[in-house]
């Protein structure tokens, strides 16, 4: 009986297990792009699932802000019997029972609440699009965090074939240099050098592979695939493209930008607060109705109910004069309140436009840094081949060699940087601004 209450505890995790290894082996082997990945982390996050249930919690609380606006009625119903007889004195005499029944009918209307309840719909209506705004900003983030990841993986994977390629030379610099002390040609500093150069391209390489696997981890982790998982990332279609001036990056990220958006709605929820502090100092009026017929018999029709029911309507009205100092310290703390929502608006405002700034020379710098590198790759290229020709030649030392080596792998090194810096410096700016660049 307990295995059977622990398998049925388990099942639901076993089955999401299964279902996520499953999904991995259906990706497979397929050709992934950066909006199928996108798309994978939205379906799968837990915390766009939370902020959605948040902004459903917030429609029903918007929804349930509108009662305060309408009228509310109700009806009832009694019957009672009771074991000695009771006597109904009426107009024309009395009668004898044992029953008694009775019917009501009352409703009511605010009529003004010193717009109290107006504030509290607007409040709520704010509250749905402060939730709103969450939810986009969760999106956008895990978007960003989402490109990060797919791009750590594709500079990693560039890494790894450029420190597979610089293993792939040396390993044939050292059949030179072996071949050369074979003949008795090579100095002993040559063959050390050359075994101390292997082993550290070979480690690099290691290294390289290594950090490959985990960039690819966190993208699967991110994605909810299992680790174990083989994909294929499709290479982003341009490279270079052309970004939107700084102007429209920042015209539109102090205007749709979901942190500004968040501050407007603070803003505007603290001016609600002003005003529903100046609202305590107002009356409050209702309108009333009832409606009640009682018997010790069950009515004939609803004529006879319309005769014997008694009805009344009335309008109430209560005014607060007087309670301390409570409502004038409520107004001061909502004038403070509104003063500072201006001050953070300016404050994230200032933010925001100092960030999309950045972004934007750091996009601008790793774009010339991919120039610049691709110019250092192709002088590397051809000094390290030309120093390998000298050197077989003797016109160079093994020490040139290496060293042009090196400035090779440098320069391959800082074109995968550059290229990685200027993604992301799009992909942040599309954080900030909402402008797509791909």
């Amino acid at each position: 009986m307990t295995i059977l209450i622990f398998g049925l505890v388990l099942a639901p995790y076993t089955l999401t297990a299964q279902e996520t290894a499953q999904q991995g082996q259906e990706l497979s082997g397929e050709v992934i792009t950066l909006d199928d990945c996108i798309q994978l982390a939205i379906e799968k996050n837990y915390g766009i699932e939370s902020k959605r249930e948040s902004l459903t919690r917030s429609a029903a609380s918007r929804l349930g802000a509108w009662s305060q606006l309408m009228p509310s009625a109700s009806m009832r119903f009694s019957w009672s019997h009771s074991g000695d007889d009771r006597y109904n004195f009426t107009e024309t005499g009395y009668t004898v029972s044992d029953d008694h029944y009775s019917l009501g009918l009352s409703a009511s209307q605010p009529l003004f609440a010193g717009g109290d309840n107006i504030l509290s719909l607007k409040s709520s209506i704010l509250n749905y699009e402060s939730a709103q705004t969450d939810l986009d900003r969760e999106r956008a983030d895990l978007v960003y965090q989402t490109k990060q990841a797919f791009y750590s993986v594709i500079s990693a994977r560039q890494t790894e074939a450029n420190t597979a390629q610089a293993v792939e030379r040396t390993g044939d610099q050292w059949e030179f240099v072996a071949q050369r002390d074979t003949l008795g040609l090579a100095d002993p500093t040559e063959v050390s050098q050359m075994k101390v150069t292997l082993a550290e391209t070979e480690l690099t390489f290691l290294q390289s592979k290594n950090a490959r696997k985990q960039a690819e981890e966190n993208l699967l982790a991110m994605l909810s695939l299992p680790l174990e998982a083989n994909i294929e990332l499709a290479e982003p279609k341009a490279l270079i493209v052309e970004a939107a001036p700084l102007s429209d990056h920042l015209a539109a990220a102090l205007e749709k930008n979901p942190q500004i958006i968040a501050v407007e709605i603070a803003e505007k929820s603290s001016n609600l607060n002003k005003w529903s502090s100046w609202s305590r100092y107002l009356p409050s009026v209702n309108a009333s109705y009832s409606y009640n017929w009682s018997d010790n018999a069950m009515p004939a029709s609803f004529t006879t109910i319309g005769d014997e029911a008694t009805w009344s309507a009335g309008i109430s009205a209560s005014w607060t004069l007087f309670s301390g100092t409570s409502r004038i310290s409520s107004l001061k703390s909502a004038h403070s309140d509104e003063r500072q929502a201006y001050i953070s608006m300016q404050q994230a405002k200032q933010m925001v436009e100092s960030t999309v700034r950045s972004a934007y020379r750091r996009m601008e710098e790793a774009a010339s840094r991919i120039n610049l590198s691709d110019y250092r790759v192709q002088n590397a290229v051809l000094n390290a081949t030309l120093f390998r020709e000298k050197y077989e030649l003797g016109d160079c030392t093994l020490l040139d060699v290496l060293q042009a080596e090196l400035s090779l792998r440098q320069a391959e090194n800082e074109k995968v940087s550059a290229v990685f810096d200027y993604r992301m410096s799009l992909a942040e700016l599309e954080l900030w601004s909402g402008i797509k660049t791909e």
